[in-house]
Order: structure tokens, then C-alpha cells, then sequence
């Protein structure tokens, strides 16, 4: 009777040592795919006049400053996932909180409404 206790035993411990080193399944987050830039023309705004040149955004940039997607992407964001279904992306939506205006508003990071910040968005052409 000892041994076989002493055998259900050592079978426990070991099965339990496996279970502690083996990699855990489902605890591990995923690495994410973080897309490439977004690249937004120059446009003409509505009194006829260009933007100080092109938009690249570029997600990592975000992420090194700690922001999360689901900050800016999901339901009541404002950023759709697939990309071309976001709002209008513009100067006028986001001197009004909307788009890169929710967070661009000097609180959280720099503003939209401030002209010394134009050329950290805006790239002239060359």
C-alpha cells in the first residue's frame, strides 16, 4: 500500500512540474501586426488655399508614446479598423474634437489649433 501511494505521489509532483514549465496556452498576448504609414496627400482646404503639405501617420509613433489601438480604434473611437471607413479626416474636424482632434488638443498632446504645431504633422513637399 506505501508504494503505491509513494508511486500516485511522485506522479502527482511530476505531472504538477510539467504543468509549471510547460508554456502557458492562452495567457501569452499576441504580438501585433502594427500597420505600415498612412500616407495623406496635400489638400486644398475649403478657402481654396493648400495644407502646409502631405500627413504621414505613423502608428508606431503612437505606440512608443504608449497609446493602445483600442485608444483611438472601436466602437465610439474615432477610427474604424478597415481602412478608407473613418470619418473625413480634416482641419476642420479636428479643431473640433473629432479625429486626430479627440486627443490633439493640448491637454493630451499637442493642438490642432495651434500654428507652431503644423509642420509635426505636415511634411512639404521637396
Amino acid at each position: 500500500m506505501r508504494i503505491m501511494i509513494g508511486r500516485s505521489a511522485t506522479l502527482a509532483v511530476a505531472c504538477l512540474m510539467l504543468i509549471s514549465f510547460a508554456p502557458s496556452r492562452g495567457l501569452a498576448q499576441p504580438k501585433l501586426k502594427i500597420p505600415p504609414p498612412l500616407v495623406f496627400e496635400q489638400k486644398t482646404q475649403e478657402d481654396g488655399s493648400k495644407s502646409p503639405g502631405k500627413v504621414t501617420f505613423d502608428h508606431d509613433k503612437h505606440v512608443e508614446k504608449g497609446q493602445k489601438c483600442l485608444n483611438c480604434h472601436g466602437k465610439g473611437k474615432p477610427f474604424k479598423n478597415k481602412a478608407g471607413t473613418s470619418p473625413d479626416m480634416n482641419m476642420k474636424a479636428y479643431n473640433e474634437g473629432k479625429s486626430c482632434g479627440t486627443c490633439h488638443t493640448g491637454k493630451v498632446s499637442f493642438s490642432t489649433k495651434e500654428i507652431d504645431n503644423c509642420l509635426k504633422c505636415h511634411k512639404p513637399s521637396s
